[in-house]
């Protein structure tokens, strides 16, 4: 079986089910953002949406806290 997906690997199958469990989705304005646990704050792990300009956006950037600091 093949399968073509834009997602990683890890996100596909990950390594442990705690992995998969800790992972959150959350809603933010013309998207969503997959943010995952990381001491007492959260990281953003990955942006999902259609709108091209939030992209270009640093605070939807992955590896930066979530919320974003203001």
């Amino acid at each position: 079986m093949i399968l073509y997906t834009y997602q990683n690997l890890h996100t596909v199958f990950p390594t442990a089910e705690s992995e998969y469990d800790a992972q959150q989705v959350v809603d933010v304005p013309g998207g969503q953002l997959m943010i995952e646990p990381e001491g007492k704050e959260f990281r953003i792990v990955r942006l999902l949406s259609t709108d091209p300009n939030l992209f270009l956006d640093p605070k939807y950037t992955p590896g930066q806290p979530y919320p974003p600091e203001k």
